[in-house]
């Protein structure tokens, strides 16, 4: 497909009803593999992949709004702005009512009011589609507890259902997968005004508002801020920002994270040098990129975070750490969608701990991430890249290049 983002009549683009439908099916088809009846879900990502519904920042903490959805039936949004309206918006949904209210503000047992009429609400609905005697799935509730306790009061069965939702979402779509790439676009005119920015004088927040407002004229919908760090901050591994002036000579190194276009994230770090780098910089950048390509080189259909480990240093010592739960981070990798962390999450301490291998499948979407510098050191280079799995191999999906860039050389 074409990168284009505008409607147009002369070549094919995302199909949004197709996204939609590809969706649906997959989270139907888990339903089924789990025996679920119906699911009602207050996630915010969760809510989007379901019905393409998007939850506007201020309102993701207050559970007022969540979509049901039967096993033999199409989405059902409860809550958001006037229903009419957003029915008119909307009409692939199968039905918008008004919000019961915010349980999470006001309950504190079952009893609550509040509560009984979300419970009697998504009862009614099960109701409706005939599903009344069969498992209901809850998912994203700070109050998970009190309607499970409610259904059963009810004479209904709710199990926590995240993990049938995160099954369904792992493996992307065609559609998913050409907005992710149109995502990673975004981070590459981020990426571009930011390494032009780079000079004595600016702050790390200087360079995250100047990221934000080329990924806004991108038209993302929402961000996770970015990470930068510059100087002393590179070492040990951080990821915030501050308002610190990078001086000449200092590594700067900064993510592109959680960079939202229509849903689909971004985790990509670039680590840049404010004026000529040293040779001790370049080996560690060439250090934390011989490590994430030696990761990316396995990845591919029926592999396993296990193999992926094998290319990563097995000591954290290698880092000047003791213990693997202080370096999590530094060599590591996640699925990445409509959530920064999809499944499956790759951190070498879940080896450590027994966890079993999860097998990399071909369409997932994974962000590899690396880091170099060693515990007292006075630099840290930072590095990721997203790839698409392929049957054979990866697709790499951030282009910005990969090289330690040399910024604001006057000489």
């Amino acid at each position: 497909m074409a990168l284009g983002k505008l409607a147009v009549d002369y070549e094919k683009r995302v199909d949004y009803e197709r996204l939609r439908r590809d969706k649906l099916q997959k989270v139907k088809a888990e339903m089924e593999r789990d025996d679920l009846g119906a699911i009602i879900t207050w996630d915010p990502d969760n809510m989007r992949y379901i019905a393409s519904y998007y939850v506007t920042t201020p309102m993701r903490a207050s559970e007022y709004q969540a979509i049901f959805i039967a096993r033999n039936g199409e989405p059902h949004l409860i809550g958001g702005g006037i229903p009419a309206e957003t029915h008119r918006r909307m009409p692939w949904l199968a039905g918008v009512q008004g919000s019961f209210g915010m349980p999470r503000l006001c309950a504190r047992d079952t009893s609550n009011p509040v509560l009984q009429a979300w419970i009697g609400g998504i009862a009614d609905l099960m109701a409706q589609y005939g599903v009344e005697k069969e498992t209901l799935g809850i998912d994203g509730s700070t109050l998970e507890h009190l309607f499970v306790e409610g259904f059963k009061q009810k004479g209904i069965t709710a199990v926590h259902c995240k993990p049938t939702l995160d099954a369904a979402r792992m493996i992307k779509t065609v559609d998913e997968i050409e907005l992710i790439r149109m995502a990673c676009s975004n981070s590459e005119r981020a990426f571009a005004a930011i390494a032009d920015a780079i000079r004595p004088g600016v702050r790390e927040c200087d360079l995250v508002g100047i990221g934000l407002k080329e990924l806004y004229m991108e038209a993302v919908d929402h961000t996770e801020d970015f990470v930068c760090c510059s100087g002393g901050n590179t070492n040990p591994f951080g990821w915030s920002f501050t308002d610190r002036m990078i001086r000449p000579g200092d590594l700067v190194y900064v993510d592109c994270d959680g960079a939202s276009y229509q849903g689909y994230k971004t985790c990509i770090y670039r680590t840049f040098c404010c004026g000529k780098a040293t040779d001790h910089q370049h080996e560690l950048f060439a250090e934390a990129k011989e490590m994430l390509y030696a990761a990316m080189g396995i990845v591919k259909d029926g592999v396993t975070d296990y193999d992926i480990f094998e290319a990563w240093p097995d000591s954290p010592q290698y880092w000047g750490w003791d213990k693997f739960n202080e370096i999590n981070s530094l060599c590591c990798g996640h699925g990445i969608g409509l959530t920064l962390h999809d499944p499956p999450m790759l951190l070498y301490m879940h080896k450590v701990l027994g966890v079993p291998p999860t097998t990399i499948k071909t369409n997932m979407v994974l962000a590899l991430e690396t880091y170099a510098g060693k515990r007292g050191g006075k630099h840290g280079v930072r590095i990721e890249d997203m790839v698409l799995v392929k049957d054979d191999g990866y697709e790499l999906l951030s282009r910005f290049p990969q090289e330690l860039i040399e910024c604001w050389l006057p000489y």
